[in-house]
């Protein structure tokens, strides 16, 4: 009886899930809350004085979105996006929709309390500037990415909302 109360007890915990891609081989997750929809890969706008890492603008039912490349944003060079790639469309900074092109996406993971953990610290300063967390899936640790990083690195204090048409605040 006491077996079973454990076991109760360690199934009581919340459960999140997760939509996992790949990035280079190398399986990160995003927050399947965070997830709007998923689209094959088209050649967005560009636009001037942007980061290489944003690959330009596309019009989604009248909202003007921006496409982040992830692999470029965390380091690991441009993509040389083709059918195969996928773009994930997710609800980013201030609630805006945000593009992360992928190279593939690949499952949905389902995680309790007990199989998260924050990121560690990892000497050399912020060496994980994009990532929430990790939960523990089976026999790997993947990263949880924090879409709004992403977001905040690029248009720092406000100027995302001013991008898109709204006032900075005075």
């Amino acid at each position: 009886m006491a077996k079973e109360s454990e076991n109760a007890a360690a199934n009581t915990g919340n459960e999140s899930q997760f939509v996992s891609f790949e990035i280079g081989g190398t399986t990160f997750l995003i927050p399947i809350d965070r997830v709007i929809e998923f689209r094959t890969w088209t050649e967005p706008t560009q636009v001037p004085h942007t980061p290489a890492y944003v690959r330009g603008i596309v019009n989604i039912r009248g909202e003007i979105v921006p496409i982040y490349d992830v692999a470029a944003r965390l380091g690991r060079g441009a993509t040389d996006p083709g059918a195969r790639h996928v773009v994930v469309i997710v609800r980013g900074h201030e609630g805006r929709s945000v593009g992360l092109l992928v190279d593939s996406v690949t499952d949905i993971v389902a995680a309790r309390d007990g199989d998260r953990a924050p990121m560690p610290s990892i000497e050399g300063g912020d060496a994980t500037p994009f990532m929430a967390g990790v939960v523990f899936a089976a026999d790997r640790i993947l990263g949880v990415t924090d879409v709004d990083r992403l977001v905040e690195e690029t248009f720092p204090h406000g100027e995302y909302a001013a991008a898109e048409g709204e006032s900075p605040p005075p």
